[in-house]
This record gives structure tokens, sequence and C-alpha cells, in this order.
């Protein structure tokens, strides 16, 4: 077997970096384009998003004729075969020469072939206004039978099984063009779509529980949302903890005041406290991304003042922000499509297990041999008295 070398010269490099440069300039500059076109008319990514969808209309239909005309070569294939095949000798009637037959099938092998390319070029073209489409809108539709997903998100379940049933669906029409009978062929016709029915409702299903959450009832309005609400869940949950259990350590020290060592401990654990509570708070009080300085600040203030942690009207602002949070995270609950009776059966659903303080790998103790205190003797028994 031959071997191929790629042996890339200093010139070679220069102008593939070049070009590698240029792409990328120009990449840059239509993203700054698009984004101060949208940042004009908030409406331009839809109205852009809109004719994408359209352009990928007018292909994924260009590829549903071309499938139906592949089928129909294929069946032309079938007929000039069974044409050319030598009947028995009992059966008489006429015979396709070998010849016209092999002319005949070369020509639609050649015109299948041409197919075959046009759907890789229409496959790759759909494929770039997929990807332009979702960085327009932020999400891709998958169909009636499996909603939305996440732009991007190529490891999405419904994707996946999206593809999954294209390539059934492929496979199926060749096992229903392979029937050697009409009614071979409608059999497995009826035996393939009765199989896209059942997966079809079996990822509705399972559409509709990853948009459910435990704590929360009714379902995200789509699958982006139950992502952005699945990551608000555990900090609104470790907040309320860590505020609550704030309050405790303000009222543990302010009755031990005077304990120096009990002082200091309370002390030490707010400050620990605050570090993931900070963390935790940023989505609430700031919106999320990159948190600025001025953020960080505001946040800061929120949260008691570690120079008079435990006054009391420290405690007070703490359980301000409990309910603050609490509002917003309602707020954006009821936003994101799901119905929320009250905040306590979100924690209750989501808080630690009860044994989170003594979990571990239970060790079995070997159990204690006590010694036995010497004898003593008495002379009056004659016995060894312990």
């Amino acid at each position: 077997m031959p071997f191929k070398f790629n042996i890339e010269g200093p010139e070679t490099k220069k102008a593939r970096q070049a070009q590698a440069l240029r792409d990328s300039i120009t990449l840059e500059a239509a993203q700054l384009d698009l984004e101060e076109k949208k940042r004009k008319n908030p409406q331009y990514a839809a109205q852009l998003a809109g004719d994408i969808a359209e352009k990928s209309a007018a292909i994924q239909d260009t590829l549903n004729l071309t499938e139906a005309q592949k089928a129909g070569i294929s069946e032309r294939l079938g007929n000039i075969s069974s044409a050319a095949t030598p009947l028995e000798s009992s059966i008489a009637g006429p015979v396709m020469p070998q010849e016209a037959a092999m002319q005949a099938g070369q020509g639609l092998v050649a015109e299948e072939n041409l197919l075959n390319a046009r759907n890789v070029r229409l496959r790759a073209e759909l494929e770039a206004y997929r990807k332009q489409q979702e960085g327009l809108v932020g999400t891709v539709n998958l169909g009636d039978a499996y909603g939305t997903a996440p732009a991007g998100d190529e490891a999405n379940t419904f994707r996946r099984r999206v593809r999954t049933q294209s390539e059934l669906l492929k496979e199926g029409r060749e096992y229903i063009n392979q029937a050697p009978t009409p009614e071979e062929a409608q059999d497995r016709s009826n035996a393939v779509m009765a199989n896209k029915t059942f997966f079809d409702a079996q990822t509705r299903e399972e559409l509709k529980n990853s948009r459910k959450l435990p704590g929360l009832t009714g379902m995200a309005k789509d699958e982006d949302s139950a992502k952005k609400m699945r990551e608000r869940v555990p900090a609104f949950v470790q907040s309320v903890a860590t505020i609550d259990r704030l309050v405790e350590l303000g009222d543990e020290y302010r009755k031990n005041f005077g304990n120096p060592i009990l002082e200091r401990k309370a002390r030490a654990e707010a400050e620990q406290l605050r570090i993931p509570l900070i963390a935790n708070l940023r989505i609430p009080l700031t919106g999320g991304g990159q948190m600025s300085v001025q953020e960080l600040e505001l946040i800061q203030r929120a949260i008691a003042n570690p120079a008079t942690f435990f006054d009391i009207t420290q405690t007070d602002r703490l359980k301000s922000l409990k309910k603050t949070i609490g509002s917003e995270f309602s707020s954006a609950a009821r936003n994101y499509g799901y119905e929320l009776n009250t905040l306590q059966q979100v924690i209750d659903a989501n808080s630690a297990p009860s044994d989170i303080e003594t979990f571990g790998v239970r060790r079995k103790a070997a159990p204690q041999v006590q010694d036995k205190p010497a004898g003593r003797y008495d002379p009056t028994s004659g016995r060894i008295i312990r």
C-alpha cells in the first residue's frame, strides 16, 4: 500500500496561516455586523431566522423530491432486472436482451449517482442554515413530535433521538423497497410506520419528563427553560439553607456573648458560609454573566457585614435577603412555565438528606475486651475472690 506524505513547506504554511487569519477576521467582522444590526433593530434576528427557515424548508422539499426520484429509479432497476431474467422452460414470454438491460441499467445508475451527489450538497447547505438559525434564535426546532432544544447542544437527548429516527426511517425505506411483492411492501410499510408512532410517543414522554423538576408543578415551556431552571434550583436551596444557618449563628453568638471560644467558632463558620453564598446570589441579584466589581460590592452589601456580623440589624437584613431571593425565584419559575404553590415544597424536594452530617462507610468495630481484675485469696474459704 503506497504511503501518502503531507509535507508542508514554509511558504505553504505561511499562506495557510494567512488564509486562516483572513477567515477569522471575516467571521469576526460578520459577527460584529450581526450584533450591530440586532442592536439597531431588535426584530432583525427573528426576521433573518424566518428567511433562513423558508430557505431550509425549500431545501427539505427538494430533498424529499429527490428521495422519491431515487425510489422510482430503484423500482425501474428492479423491473429491468426482472425483465432480463431468463424464464423457465415451461413459461413462454419475451426476455429483454442482456446488452439492452445493461445499457438501460447504466443510465439509471448514473442518474442515481447524480441525485446522491446533489443530496450531499443540499444536506451540507441545510446543516449550514441550521447552525446559522440556531445562533440567531438560541434554540432549534425539532418538530411537533420533539419540541425544541438549546442551540448548539449537539449532545441533547432529543437531537440524538431525531438523528436515530432519521436513520431508522432510512433503513425502513430500504426495507420496504426490497420487498419482493407489493403486498409484502405494504406490510413492511405498516410495520415501519407503527415503529415510528411508538418512537414518537416514547420521545414525547421523555421530553415531558425532562421539563419537570422536583418541587415544581407543571413543566417548563421548552427544554431550554427547563435547563436554565435546573441550574437555578440548587443555588436557591443552598442560599436559603446558608441564610437560615447564618441567622442561627447570630442567635447563638448573642446567647453566648462573652465566651471568646464560642464567639470565634461562630464567626469562623459564618465567614466560611459567605463564600458560596456570594456565588449563589449572582443570578438572583445581578442576572448572571461575568460579575463586575460593582456587582460584587452589591452582593457583599446585601449580606451581613463581617465587622458587625451578629448584630440584630444584620439578622434582619439576612431575613429580608431571603425574601428577596424567594420572590425572584418564584418569578423566574413562573416565567419559565412552572407552577409554584409554595417555596417550601421546593426546599423539601431538594434539601440535603437527613444524614448529611453522619453518612459514611459503616465499619464494624471489634468488641472491647475488658481486663479482669486480679483475684484475692480468701484464707477463710480457701477461694480466689475477684
